[in-house]
């Protein structure tokens, strides 16, 4: 039947006849007709306006009550070629056929549109059997946009012709506004990782610059003896090639770790990143062995292989780091090669730097984009200060048009700058290229620059006094170039915040309140596995050596600020640091001896070096319940190798602890939380030769928690 003239305008096709009607109903009259003439006779009285021409005379004389002559042969007219057309006809539609037509006009918010007939591209989902599926048209990896348009096969037009057609005649209706729609609807949200996910990356034209003593000192005391001969001034230029991954463990994905504590019974995702990279050494060194003057700047050090590797585990439920363990190997021009290992739990465990860690480490790996921008739409003009995001985070960022990259095809830039840096102490500055699907950038450039002198008017006075504190005099420029070569992508999403079996309480296995203890001249040790513990050597230092200045300040209220034990030279020995409530410090070696025991040598600070702040210190647990727990195989299976012996320290193993105080003034009074107060470090380490490798290892425990912050083991050429 044909559609209704309602139903058509209901349609948004309202097609309204031109042509008029007429009275005469005999066979000739209506033959000299054209076909079109004789359609809208048709549709006037309410007929079918399918058919060639007699039939169409035919219906029209029926419908009148007149009988029809013998059909004859026509002839069709010179240039006349209506005849021969088929009509387009839409039968009566399907309610929910209508209902798409009429809800896509009204996203488009057209009405009657100059018809122009464009190529059909998109076509509307319609009903179609179980067992058909539709075709996916997808374009090139790099000219992807960001949707993907789903063609019906040419079996299920069968079933779906009407669908097809109303689709067809709207977007002759609209024309290009239908290209202008999918545009619109371009951005789209980070792509979530999942188990299995790798990028592969190429590392270009990148740099690490240090300069100043202070500032390269950190990063030198930080890798052994692989600086040692650098001073002032050090750069270091790299390229190669990257890998970024999610591993698929056997836990539906996730693999055990341990946390701070040793304990185990944790299921985390496990990221890796490592890194290729040909390295070129540029910098000063000192010009002879006592270390006084330092040189002029030397030339590059070219052909140098810098391998690193490291691999973090993120637990499920609390979505938190529980520890890094980084492996770096550098081999130098002469074959040469030092190893580096780094076990990571808390980023303030790394020393001064360590409140900045995490400012320097996120742009110099790709960034994991969900993770940062969450469900924000990344679309053109959108941007960290828009009031549906509520961001809370000092990187601010923008993004702008979509542009087709040469390497990496349609993406969008996004530009990111950290705020407070920016404001105090120099810039962080990232570029990216975004691309649909793709849970890292594809492409990504930062530059960093850190500078105590360049601190201008506009920065925060909490964050300039607290960078004053930990940031080291010196500048560090770096600049760090990503660029996707190749990615897989996985197959199995990541239950972020899940419960599961076996995991730990917050409390289970962790040392509490009770186990504290108050300092009075020192940090308490009472082991059983040491001889001539603090205890004890303190109360022969009072007993047998009255006069000596340490003596004196600890009696006055000072008390021992750093410490370490050792049995270097077989009889077991405290070298220890003291400070008195006026500030003056120094340090002596005691060691056990028949008598009691012998001050070996001693010496003083200038005044105010290390300052006394008697209030600012913590309470600790002991040394003794600390070295028990770092010497359970099971607790940290890594270090007890190399530095236990049967049930205690390796003969050749230090063990003690430091005190860092800040000064007592009134601005720290009035820090939140603990800025203000004192803290205290439990640390062991061990020197030895093995096979012509000299290898040492460090780790720093937090004494008051019992929580691992890092262990790190060197090993290095023999002399």
């Amino acid at each position: 039947m044909p559609m209704e003239p309602e139903r058509l305008k209901a349609s948004g096709l309202d097609w309204v006849s031109s042509m008029a009607s007429d009275d005469s109903m005999d066979h000739e009259s209506l033959s000299s007709r054209t076909v079109a003439q004789l359609r809208e006779i048709c549709k006037n009285r309410g007929l079918m306006v399918s058919g060639k021409k007699s039939d169409l005379v035919d219906r029209i004389l029926d419908d009148a009550g007149v009988a029809s002559e013998p059909e004859e042969h026509i002839e069709p007219e010179q240039g006349d070629q209506s005849w021969t057309e088929d009509a387009l006809v839409m039968e009566d539609e399907d309610e929910d056929t209508r209902e798409r037509v009429e809800e896509v006009l009204s996203k488009l918010k057209v009405d009657v549109v100059e018809a122009e007939v464009v190529e059909a591209k998109v076509v509307q989902d319609g009903p179609r059997k179980d067992d058909e599926s539709p075709e996916p048209v997808i374009l090139g990896e790099d000219d992807q946009p960001s949707i993907v348009i789903t063609m019906p096969t040419l079996s299920s037009l069968g079933e779906r012709w009407k669908a097809v057609t109303a689709v067809v005649m709207v977007v002759i209706l609209v024309g290009a506004a239908t290209t202008v729609f999918l545009q619109r609807n371009s951005g789209f949200t980070t792509s979530k990782l999942q188990f299995g996910d790798s990028m592969d990356f190429q590392v270009i034209d990148s740099e690490v610059s240090i300069v100043g003593e202070e500032m390269l000192g950190l990063v030198r005391d930080s890798t052994g003896d692989i600086l040692d001969r650098v001073c002032g001034e050090l750069s270091v230029e790299m390229s190669g090639t990257g890998r970024v991954s999610v591993t698929d463990g056997f836990e539906s994905g996730a693999v055990p770790t341990t946390d701070s504590l040793g304990r185990s019974g944790f299921l985390a995702v496990e990221k890796n990143i490592g890194m290729d990279l040909d390295a070129d050494f540029g910098g000063r060194s000192w010009r002879d062995d006592t270390n006084s003057e330092c040189g002029v700047l030397t030339g590059t050090f070219p052909d140098n292989d810098l391998v690193i590797d490291s691999t973090s585990w993120v637990e499920l439920r609390e979505r938190e780091v529980k520890r890094t363990d980084t492996s770096i190997s550098f081999t130098d021009a002469y074959s040469e090669t030092t190893n580096l290992r780094a076990v990571t739990y808390d980023p303030e465990g790394i020393g001064g730097l360590g409140a900045l860690f995490p400012i320097l480490a996120f742009p110099l790996t790709p960034i994991e984009l969900n993770d940062f921008f969450g469900e924000a739409e990344i679309k053109d003009g959108a941007r960290s200060t828009d009031p549906e995001l509520n961001w809370n985070s000092d990187w601010k960022w923008q993004v702008k048009k979509e542009v087709r990259d040469p390497d990496h095809g349609l993406v969008f830039p996004v530009e990111l700058e950290h705020e407070d840096i920016g404001r105090c102490y120099g810039h962080a500055r990232l570029s990216l290229l975004l691309k649909q699907g793709s849970p890292w950038p594809v492409y990504q450039n930062a530059e960093i620059l850190l500078d105590k002198d360049l601190e201008t008017g506009e920065c925060d006075f909490l964050i300039s006094t607290i960078s004053d504190e930990v940031l080291p005099d010196g500048t560090l420029s770096i600049r760090m170039t990503f660029s996707r070569s190749s990615s897989t992508s996985g197959s199995e999403d990541i239950g972020w915040g899940m419960d599961y079996l076996g995991r730990p309480t917050d409390g289970e296995d962790r040392p509490g309140s009770s186990t504290k203890r108050k300092w009075i001249d020192s940090m308490w040790d009472e082991s059983d596995i040491r001889q001539f513990d603090m205890e004890e050597a303190l109360s022969c230092l009072k007993a047998n050596h009255p006069s000596n200045k340490a003596t004196q300040a600890i009696e006055s209220g000072g008390y021992i600020w750093n410490a370490k034990w050792s049995t270097n030279n077989g009889e077991p020995a405290w070298n220890l640091s003291w400070v008195d409530d006026d500030d003056e410090s120094g340090w002596l070696l005691l060691r056990r001896s028949s008598e009691g025991c012998d001050i070996e040598s001693s010496g003083n600070n200038d005044r105010g070096e290390v300052t006394w702040n008697s209030d600012s210190i913590p309470e600790t647990q002991t040394i003794s319940l600390l070295e028990g727990r770092i010497l359970t195989q099971e607790r940290y299976p890594d270090i007890s190798q190399h530095i236990k012996s049967g049930d205690s320290w390796n003969l050749d193993s230090e063990v003690g602890y430091r005190l860092s105080v800040t000064e007592d003034n009134e601005f720290l009074s009035l820090l939140p939380g603990d800025l203000g107060d004192g803290k205290v470090t439990m640390l062991a380490s061990r020197e030895w030769q093995t096979g012509g490798r000299q290898s040492s290892l460090e780790l720093a425990m937090d004494a008051e928690t019992g929580e691992m912050a890092l262990w790190y083991m060197i090993e290095s050429p023999s002399g």
